[in-house]
């Protein structure tokens, strides 16, 4: 064999063994993983009556959460609400319908309860008010379980709904506690209701501040979002919550200062699967 077959050789298997390490190197190299996916949360307290739906839609599409929880509002400002979003601002929410109904004639008589039918444009007995949900994402029909009445109070309760993310579903928690002592047994009874299994974020007007041991039910099983307590949500300091269970907050909350209510928001990114 002359010389330049030898050399002819030695290069197709110098070239080979180059393409192999190239494949090697290749597979023990895998490609980074897709960054994780984020779902944006809001509760927010929007004080219908005081305040209207063409107060909160630019708060909400600046903010353009994925789920947004609402507190004292009419069922009928929920949907025009979506509608102002859908029509202004180019944003497509379903509404989850939550009302919480006063149970009897009598407590829908009762003057806290009465004043809901002039917020809502209707009787006592025909009041659509409570709590209500809207989502960019796919949304369950919703589920609304009351407590038990407080004749001294409006009828409280809670709505939830399981959202469809890309990383599956999410279990959602929308309540609004009252007050006056009744705060521990309802907080109970809304940690109890979620401890299905599977990721899930409660979250509200839960009307007890951060240090009150109230909370301790829901603290068992979920971290919050500021678990310091260092964003204030009211004149009363912090009392709007969000709590989240197989899920991780992607940095601190948004209070952003609003005229649309007396609450702020409380608004989270938050990562949802691996």
């Amino acid at each position: 064999m002359d010389d330049d077959v030898r050399v002819r050789h030695w290069r197709r298997a110098l070239g080979g063994l180059v393409v192999v390490l190239a494949v090697v190197t290749g597979c023990s190299d895998p490609s980074p993983p897709p960054p994780p996916s984020s779902l944006r949360v809001m509760t927010w307290n929007v004080q219908t009556g005081a305040h209207d739906p063409d107060e909160w839609a630019p708060v909400v599409a600046d903010l353009r959460p994925d789920v947004l929880a609402l507190q004292e509002v009419c069922t009928r400002d929920a949907e025009e609400l979506a509608d102002l979003l859908r029509r202004d601002h180019g944003l497509d929410y379903q509404v989850a319908r939550g009302p919480i109904r006063p149970p009897t004639s009598a407590e829908a008589y009762a003057p806290v309860n009465a004043a809901l039918g002039p917020a809502c444009d209707t009787g006592p007995n025909d009041v659509l008010y409570g709590v209500a949900m809207l989502s960019q994402l796919p949304v369950s029909p919703p589920r609304v379980v009351t407590f038990p009445p407080d004749r001294r109070d409006e009828q409280r309760g809670y709505l939830a709904v399981d959202v469809t993310t890309a990383s599956g579903p999410v279990s959602f928690y929308n309540a609004h506690i009252g007050l006056d002592g009744v705060q521990s047994d309802q907080l109970r009874r809304l940690a109890g209701a979620a401890t299905a299994p599977g990721p899930a974020v409660v979250l509200g007007d839960l009307n007890v501040g951060p240090t009150r041991p109230e909370l301790a039910p829901l603290r068992q099983g979920f971290a919050e979002v500021d678990p310091a307590g260092q964003y204030p949500t009211s004149d009363h300091g912090k009392i709007d919550y969000i709590f989240l269970r197989g899920l991780a907050a992607l940095g601190p909350p948004q209070t952003p200062e609003v005229t649309a209510s007396d609450h702020r928001p409380l608004v989270a990114d938050v990562r949802v699967g691996p």
